[in-house]
């Protein structure tokens, strides 16, 4: 018991800190705390100075949730068995539609107003133009699609 109560009392480091965020970050993500809760929680957690305070607030999150200590020794899916986007910063968007994306925007910008102004030579530019960039984003997802 003196152990346990000798270990709520050290101060925690900034790594810590950071540890106990991405638990309650990933507890709100996966719907465990609310918004408000959230916030609160990681207020108290970067101004802790003890592991005592810290294991107040992720506690009653320890015992489920994908980053929990006990979790770590099992495999993570791979990308191609994911249900969830990548943890980097979510879901990566396609090349292709990256240019597809890109292309609807040049056509507002470019082709449209040349049809307005009686220039229909005007979209042949434009078809021109996107094409060409269209060509590696094509080569990149067929490649893609042929590895997997």
């Amino acid at each position: 018991m003196q152990d346990d109560r000798s270990d709520d009392l050290q101060r925690v480091s900034d790594a810590d800190r950071d540890a106990a965020t991405t638990m309650l970050r990933t507890a709100f993500e996966e719907g465990r705390l609310a918004q408000d809760e959230h916030a609160e929680r990681v207020d108290a957690a970067l101004g802790a100075r003890t592991r005592g305070e810290l294991a107040t607030l992720t506690t009653d999150l320890a015992a489920t949730g994908r980053n929990h200590p006990d979790r770590s020794h099992q495999p993570r899916p791979g990308p191609e068995e994911a249900d969830e986007p990548e943890e980097d910063g979510g879901s990566r968007l396609s090349p292709l539609a990256g240019w597809g994306i890109f292309t609807a925007v040049a056509f507002f910008v470019w082709a449209v107003p040349a049809l307005v102004m009686g220039y229909p030579m005007g979209v042949l530019g434009w078809a021109l133009f996107c094409g060409f960039w269209g060509i590696p984003p094509l080569i990149v997802t067929l490649v893609r699609r042929r590895r997997s």
